[in-house]
């Protein structure tokens, strides 16, 4: 039973974070976000899309080692909150596999981080590759 509680609170979790990137990206305006004036740089996408790049310009690369990948949670609200959803889903998942089979704790940490890998590759090779018109 907590294992199913956990689970139920891991996707409510994820419903409130798929919630936030909503909420940024189709009324960032008419959202509590847009009382934050000192984070907009952070939490408005009209503007936070910026922070992946060196002074705000694809042009000039990333601003950081893997910024507009791996790492873009750390550049955007909208990707931070993005992956924290993706985040409570895995665990949510894997939630239940724990009563199945008995695995040391460094498994299970290795599987989430496997899982949320293989999402973010596949992600990555159809957004950035396959779904492309040339």
């Amino acid at each position: 039973m907590r294992v199913a509680i956990f689970s139920a609170l891991m996707i409510m979790c994820a419903s409130a974070t798929n919630a936030v990137m909503d909420s940024l990206s189709s009324r960032f305006d008419r959202s509590v976000f847009a009382h934050f004036e000192n984070h907009r740089s952070w939490l408005d996408p009209r503007v936070s899309w910026k922070n992946k790049w060196k002074d705000g310009d694809q042009k000039n690369g990333e601003a950081f080692l893997l910024s507009s990948t791996s790492l873009v949670p750390l550049t955007d609200a909208w990707h931070c909150a993005k992956s924290l959803t993706i985040f409570f889903l895995v665990l949510a998942i894997l939630a239940p596999f724990t009563l199945l089979f008995r695995l040391p704790w460094y498994a299970w940490a290795g599987l989430f981080f496997g899982a949320n890998l293989l999402y973010g590759f596949v992600f990555e090779g159809l957004y950035a590759h396959l779904l492309l018109v040339r």
